[in-house]
Parts: C-alpha cells; structure tokens; sequence
C-alpha cells in the first residue's frame, strides 16, 4: 500500500528568565511564568519529515536516533486525540539548525513539528491539527520533564510573556489554563554556546533546591514585568530583568556561565556594538542582544562576533525574532 508522508517546521524559543510552576496535577496546566524569544535562523529551526506505513503506531528503526523517546511519546499522546495514528508505523526525519539541550527549545520545537506532520500525513483538517499540536506538545513536554513554558511562547510568537502557566486555551475544548502574549519586531540577534552536551531541563526543574530559587527569583523580576502593556517599550526591562533573574537565581554561576559571558563581554568590546549579553535558560548558551531596539545589530558587526566566538571555542550563528513559529 502506498506510504504517506507529512512535513512541518517549528521555530525555536529562548527563554531569558522563568518561574517552575508544576504543582497542578493537570499536565496540561503545569508550566512556568516567564519570558523570552521565538527564533529561527535563516532556515526554521526545526523540521520534520515524517512516512507512515500500515502497522500499530511504533517508529521504524532508525540509526542513532536521539529523539525516539519525544517521538513516540508524542505518537502515543496524540492518538488520545487522533486514533488513527496508531494504524501506521513511521519513518520520522528530523533536521535541527541549532543544538539540542542548549536552551534552544528544540524539544518544544521537535513535538509541535512532530504533532503537526503527523496529522497532516493523515489528512487531519488544518486548523484542527494546529490546535491540537500545541495540546500534545505541551502534554509530551510535561510527560518528559522538558520544557516548562516553551510551548506556549511558541504559541504566541515573537517576545514571549507566560503571565499565568500551562498550555494557553488553543480552541474551544483543547489547551488549558495558560495566559501568554506575544509581540513582534524585526531584531536580528546572535546566539552562541558551548559545542557539547549540557544537563537537560529536568536535571534543574526536578531538583527542589533549583527549582525554589528559580522560582522565587522568577517571581521577583516578573513583577516589574507583568506591570502595564507587553510591547516593545518594556525592551529596557527585558534586558535588566533577565540578568537579574541570572543573577538571584544562581545559575550564572552554574555550569561555567559566567566564563561564557565574560567570553561574550570581550566579543562584544572588540566589535564594538552596543550591546550585552543574556544567558539561555538552561543551557550552556547565550545571546546577544541590541541595547537599542531602533539601532539593532548590524549583519558586518555580527559576523565579526560569530568570528571572534569561533576563535575563542564557541559556536555561534545569527538568529532572527519570529512571528509564525509553527507552519
């Protein structure tokens, strides 16, 4: 029988500060408060091919498959919604453009992209499918212990707000209790991180000691931000609150972060732009990112950067605010 096949793309997201909320026994309402950026490079930052044949909802063998575990658990969660996924097995291909478990939220990015080329291989209606996307991905990364607050920023776009947490309502009977919101500019940023693999998510989030600090200092910088509109006359607040929260919540000092921004201190004088630098929660990561929103950074400055990144052991790669994150 003919196979079919499904594509989709999702953005990825950095978060700059954060609260864990994860009391609530709902998956679907645990996440976090927070704030950060839906991102992509030139190309989305995660794709996903996916080929199904007739069979009972497993993976087909692949080599070296680092995300079989996310995959299938998203198969399995979204077949509580879609049965018919379970009558296929599957042959899913995943090309990334930036690395996994550097606070990227590739994992956010993977089941949302995973979710949606799944139902559109079985000819789930479009805007059904995007909605129910969302509900699974938020679920999956809950069930994972990955990202708290990834999912719901990507469902809002651009520079991300999670006032309340929880998957945000995504129609009228999927979703949860989440409040986001989002606005847009255009802003050309850089990201750069260490070339290695960094602690997951779960290693701070399921850790009580991380999790009060994170969450009480998240809590500290998110009054000041949660205070009148959500638009781009908060960017000063954006850039204080985020070294802030770095900074109460210890984790600047954690897995050599603070080497990390005392290497982006010095790019960033070489090149002279005015600009700073922001840890990625919770990688091993950072970005740079304009003082000025009207003067941003200009594409000769950043490559200079990307090549002073380089010299001193970093990768680093230009990266852009992105509105649609899931198509």
């Amino acid at each position: 029988m003919t196979a079919i096949t499904g594509q989709a793309a999702s953005s990825g997201h950095i978060t700059l500060l954060f609260s864990v909320q994860d009391d609530d026994v709902n998956l679907i309402n645990q996440g976090s408060r927070g704030i950060g950026f839906c991102i992509d490079p030139v190309e989305p930052t995660c794709q996903i091919t996916v080929t199904g044949k007739h069979g009972s909802g497993k993976i087909s063998e692949q080599i070296q498959n680092e995300n079989l575990v996310l995959q299938q658990t998203v198969i399995n969660t979204l077949s509580q919604l879609v049965p018919s996924v379970l009558e296929y097995d599957w042959l899913i291909q995943q090309s990334c453009r930036l690395p996994q478990q550097q606070g990227f939220g590739l994992s956010a990015a993977g089941a949302l992209a995973t979710a949606l080329a799944l139902q559109r291989a079985l000819g789930e209606e479009e805007q059904l499918a995007y909605a129910q996307s969302f509900h699974v991905a938020h679920v999956v990364e809950r069930k994972l212990s990955g990202g708290l607050g990834d999912v719901s920023a990507l469902w809002a776009g651009g520079v991300d707000l999670r006032r309340e947490p929880g998957c945000p309502q995504v129609s009228e009977i999927l979703g949860g209790s989440g409040v986001v919101e989002g606005w847009h500019t255009t802003l050309n940023m850089l990201v750069a991180w260490r070339d290695r693999t960094t602690r997951h998510t779960s290693a701070y989030i399921d850790d009580e000691e991380w999790k009060t600090r994170i969450r009480n200092s998240g809590e500290q910088q998110l009054t000041i931000l949660k205070q009148g509109v959500w638009d781009k006359s908060r960017w000063g607040d954006i850039l204080t609150t985020s070294t802030g929260f770095a900074n109460d919540s210890e984790l600047i000092s954690d897995a050599g972060r603070t080497e990390l921004l005392q290497i982006a201190k010095s790019v960033i004088s070489i090149a002279e732009v005015e600009a700073s630098a922001h840890l990625c929660m919770l990688g091993e990561s950072l970005v740079i990112l304009p003082t000025s929103l009207e003067s941003g950074l200009k594409s000769e400055k950043m490559l200079l950067m990307i090549e002073q990144f380089n010299s001193m052991g970093l990768k680093s790669i230009q990266v852009s605010l992105t509105e649609n994150s899931l198509r």
